[in-house]
């Protein structure tokens, strides 16, 4: 190994060495510096960068779904239907009746529905609130709307249950829509159907 000197700059020229080996001769080239990690036989490894796998590939990562909204749906408003006589064959029953077997109302309609649902907003104003069948029945108020409500509720009742009812169903809320104005109509009204419920009225 040969050595130059430049100033204060030393250059190393490699050596070479021969060897005869079996009559061949094979020339190895040395270095003057190795490599730590040749030197200590550590293997070479590439890092990864950027969520890359070993096969050199970028791995993805499947997409997230969004949750679908949940769909809000309001529950339809019950259509009232009345139902079809039970008992054609039965006599018309009073207001009394009814106000004293809440039980057969039910039986009958199957929930407590109110005046409302079936007289409308009319009924509804002139008594001040919508009242339960029952309450309209019950009610003690002395003057022609009271009387209606009570009678007219009773003959609402008895149009349901009896085909052979002196009123129909229609006919129950036309004539007591039309009544409930005033205390007058409503008080003659009230007598009307009170004769229906008691089985002293032709239909009409």
């Amino acid at each position: 190994m040969a050595g130059t000197v430049f100033g204060d700059t030393v250059t190393v020229t490699p050596a070479m060495s021969r060897s005869v080996d079996s009559g061949l001769a094979e020339e190895k080239n040395y270095s003057t510096t190795e490599s730590p990690e040749a030197s200590h036989g550590t293997p070479h490894t590439t890092p990864s960068h950027g969520g890359r796998s070993g096969s050199g590939v970028p791995s993805q990562s499947a997409p997230l779904t969004p949750p679908s909204a949940p769909v809000i749906t309001n529950p339809p408003s019950p259509t009232l239907v009345p139902p079809a006589p039970t008992n054609p064959n039965s006599s018309p029953f009073s207001c009394d009746y009814w106000r004293a077997h809440p039980e057969a109302i039910l039986a009958l309609l199957g929930y407590w529905c109110t005046l409302g649902e079936f007289f409308g907003l009319p009924a509804v104003s002139a008594f001040g609130r919508d009242p339960s069948l029952l309450e309209a029945l019950s009610n003690t108020r002395s003057d022609g709307i009271g009387a209606l409500y009570r009678e007219g509720t009773a003959s609402l009742l008895n149009s349901l249950v009896n085909r052979n009812f002196a009123l129909t169903t229609q006919k129950v809320r036309e004539e007591f829509n039309a009544a409930v104005i005033s205390d007058k109509a409503a008080a003659t009204q009230a007598q009307l159907f009170k004769k229906a419920n008691e089985g002293h009225l032709k239909h009409h």
